[in-house]
């Protein structure tokens, strides 16, 4: 157990066209409670519909550390090293920035060599495109050979990743945070809910789950593939007992116990990426963690919720949609 939070970045897929936070008006305030909460950093990602360009009007750079993702494996032929220099150029000019703070790769391409990617990944960090160079959804043995690669042709190493975890969704807790922590590599947790799982209930998501989660929709079928089995639902009948015997909600039991209780850390520069589609999401959030660490018998109950799971669970979003 930690006393002090990991760094807090806000998710900023919703800030698009579209979506949550899809009108300047809608935008502004949601950035104005952010900076107000002391929130310095915002992640978005080429995916993110028009986010980058989004922020960009907005002029998010001036108030905020922005990181952004190169679409790779997401998008085939999108990770030569032609193109990522290309789309790298195309982000900074959207979000109207000199330079991104992280510039990740957001899933490994399958189709094109590591050695074209990581050299397009360098001329972007010689350009001064960037800070710090991430990795996204790439397993363990993917990032030896990015580690092999950069040491090899003394490119710009990866010192950050951004992955799945949360209490259904720790993986990473065996091979992947001790291979970062070996190589001075901190973590971004993203999906801290399990992209709402943990929010709701067997029924919601038996009849379709609805929003996000509705089955016909591109996210609800990868969400559905990843969560909705039936060691999952177990444990989550689990988890709502748990909430409930510590008088809390379903969303803020998650929060506090990665913040708090997870294998996150920030003392070696850990982060945990929070998400929202609402105002009053944001504010619930940030209140939850306030009120600190889990009860000692709670926390050992959320460790048997894992045990439930652990056989079933994959990676990340990226490893569930390779099958």
């Amino acid at each position: 157990m930690t006393t002090s939070i990991p760094k807090l970045i806000f998710g900023g897929a919703a800030i698009s066209t579209g979506l949550s936070f899809s009108t300047p008006e809608q935008a502004t305030q949601l950035l104005d409670l952010l900076e107000q909460e002391g929130i310095q950093q915002i992640d978005t990602a080429q995916l993110y519909g028009n986010s980058e360009e989004f922020l960009g009007s907005l002029k998010a750079g001036d108030r905020f550390i922005i990181d952004t993702k190169h679409v790779g494996g997401w998008v085939e032929g999108s990770s030569s090293r032609e193109e990522v220099v290309k789309r790298g150029e195309e982000s900074l000019k959207k979000l109207g920035v000199e330079k991104v703070n992280i510039f990740y790769l957001h899933a490994p391409s399958p189709s094109t060599p590591l050695t074209s990617t990581l050299a397009g990944i360098n001329d972007l960090h010689l350009r001064g495109a960037f800070t710090h160079f991430g990795l996204s959804n790439f397993n363990p043995s993917q990032v030896k050979e990015v580690l092999r690669i950069s040491k090899e042709n003394n490119y710009v190493p990866p010192t950050v990743y951004q992955g799945n975890y949360n209490a259904v969704s720790r993986l990473p807790e065996k091979e992947l945070f001790p291979l970062l922590r070996e190589h001075n590599i901190a973590f971004y947790a993203y999906s801290p809910i399990a992209g709402g799982f943990l929010t709701k209930t067997r029924e919601q998501l038996e009849n379709g789950g609805g929003g996000r989660w509705d089955k016909e929709s591109q996210i609800g079928k990868l969400y559905h593939g990843i969560y909705v089995k039936e060691a999952n639902l177990e444990a989550l009948d689990v988890w709502g007992g748990i909430a409930n015997d510590a008088g809390v909600s379903k969303a803020e039991l998650a929060f506090r116990w990665i913040a708090y209780h997870s294998g996150l850390r920030k003392e070696v520069g850990d982060g945990l990426i929070i998400g929202a589609s609402s105002l009053k999401q944001v504010r619930g959030t940030l209140e939850g963690l306030r009120r600190g660490p889990l009860g000692d018998e709670i926390v050992r109950r959320i460790e048997g919720v894992w045990e439930l799971v652990e056989k079933e669970a994959v990676l990340d979003n990226w490893e569930a949609t390779r099958g």
